[in-house]
């Protein structure tokens, strides 16, 4: 047994499931789960996002078969809107993370990230560190100390202009300030500017290396803020 996280599910044939799980030990895992969709199937119920799981599979290929799933957690973890945003980093984890190869520290982040979106109202400020460690982690890590033409520290008043694949440079007419880049480096980000720059960033950024593969989620998260816009006017 290892602890895990369901991703994604679809349907395969009359009763079973074809699921992404992402795991602590093996990471992201293809599993059949033979017949959860039968009403009385032992796993019903129990193959759901966002719960902590304890699961066991067997096999050899991409397609392993589940074994067994259980968890001592039966209420959803996520409020409203933060469900679309637990969404979001399964779509990223699905992208990003390669089957078969084992990543403990996002593992870690991912279940950090859920606690804050059940907790906290700093949704943004927790999506950013997210996506920021995740790349960190998988070999896209951002360059945010220093000027990557003059290696001058990123100074805290200036304007610069980011790089994907070099970093940050100053530039007088640069769309992210030096304070946005620091709050990202040290994971504190103490306005809404910061947060509105950053979400930018990184917004270009994964669009950069998802190159052109859409994310259902954040057209979701849009329009859900979007109808919550018009409901308040």
């Amino acid at each position: 047994m290892q602890a895990g996280f369901l991703l994604h599910h679809q349907n395969y044939r009359e009763s079973s499931l074809i699921i992404d799980v992402f795991t602590q030990s093996t990471g992201r895992v293809s599993l059949i789960a033979k017949g959860v969709r039968q009403q009385k199937a032992q796993y019903m119920g129990v193959l759901r996002p966002f719960i902590p799981l304890n699961i066991s599979y067997i096999g050899s290929g991409n397609l392993k078969t589940l074994c067994h799933v259980e968890t001592g957690q039966s209420d959803p973890i996520l409020p409203g809107l933060n469900t679309y945003c637990g969404f979001y980093l399964n779509e990223l984890l699905r992208y990003f993370i390669p089957a078969g190869e084992p990543y403990p520290d996002v593992f870690l982040s991912y279940i950090a990230c859920l606690q804050q979106l059940k907790s906290s109202h700093e949704i943004e400020a927790a999506l950013r560190i997210f996506e920021t460690r995740l790349l960190q982690s998988i070999g896209y890590g951002l360059q945010l100390e220093f000027d990557y033409l003059t290696h001058d520290a990123i100074q805290l008043d200036a304007n610069y202009q980011y790089d994907i694949e070099c970093g940050a440079t100053l530039n007088f007419d640069g769309q992210i300030h030096g304070a946005t880049l620091i709050a990202m480096q040290q994971e504190n980000h103490t306005n809404e500017r910061q947060l509105n720059e950053a979400k930018l960033l990184m917004r270009r950024i994964i669009d950069f290396y998802l190159q052109g593969k859409p994310l259902k989620s954040r057209t979701l998260i849009t329009q859900l803020i979007q109808k919550q816009a018009c409901k308040n006017n």
